[in-house]
């Protein structure tokens, strides 16, 4: 079994990494942070101009320019920093390919786990209190929230370890996980719901469009330490066999 994971070590350096290696972050990223910001405002301020299915593609879209931000970021937290910003014009492979797969089969998963705690949930509470349940919907996708970030967080591993060319599974991916499932949690759940939430309290009801554009290249930028949060967390997890 890996050894207890360091949630506080790991935190630390989520944000310290990319700043002790900022030059090369803001080379190799810039571009993908660009697209993503693009891509975010263009959706927020025309997307109930196109019709519905467009959402979709665009959603899509959104994935494929974050797989290709966070392939980038993994590499950098986990390979040399100035090799990896060497290229700064992204490009996709088959490795980015695979990063995408991963992204949305898993995505899948702790959906449909989300879904059926919902509706267990649900099915309980009609059971200990009748139809009265009206309450209940405003709380209970927030409970059947946990099960499914946990389920991702014991997956989670999957992500870094493609970035970086390894050729490993789900399964592989739960095994290692094992006995931090929780700790994990606060990395890939808490950890982004509270910054988030920091950057969600600097927006106003009014915000002008140059507001609306700071704010989500600072969202989008924090998208680095999340996932540095767990490229490190993978580091520590592998260290033992060498991955």
């Amino acid at each position: 079994m890996p050894a207890r994971l360091d949630v506080t070590k790991v935190v630390y350096g989520a944000f310290m990494v990319p700043w002790w290696n900022r030059r090369a972050f803001g080379r190799a990223l810039g571009i993908p942070l660009a697209l993503l910001v693009t891509l975010t405002l263009s959706w927020y301020y025309g997307g109930k101009y196109l019709p519905q299915f467009s959402n979709w593609v665009l959603c899509v879209a959104w994935a494929g320019l974050f797989s290709m931000f966070a392939v980038t970021c993994h590499r950098l937290v986990l390979l040399d920093a100035a090799s990896v910003a060497s290229q700064p014009v992204p490009r996709w492979s088959w490795r980015e390919t695979r990063f995408f797969y991963w992204l949305v089969g898993t995505w899948l998963i702790c959906w449909v786990a989300g879904i059926a705690a919902i509706t267990l949930i649900l099915n309980l509470a009609i059971m200990v209190i009748g139809n009265s349940i009206t309450g209940w919907f405003d709380w209970a996708p927030l409970v059947a929230g946990i099960p499914a970030y946990y389920l991702f967080a014991r997956l989670s591993p999957i992500f870094p370890a493609t970035a970086i060319d390894r050729r490993v599974d789900l399964k592989w991916a739960w095994r290692l996980t094992r006995g931090n499932g929780w700790r994990l949690f606060v990395v890939v759940a808490v950890l982004p719901w509270l910054l988030s939430h920091f950057v969600g309290l600097l927006y106003r009801g009014n915000a002008t469009a140059v507001e609306t554009a700071m704010l989500t290249f600072v969202g989008s930028a924090l998208f680095a330490v999340e996932i540095a949060a767990l490229s490190l967390s993978y580091r520590e997890l592998t260290r033992e066999e060498g991955g």
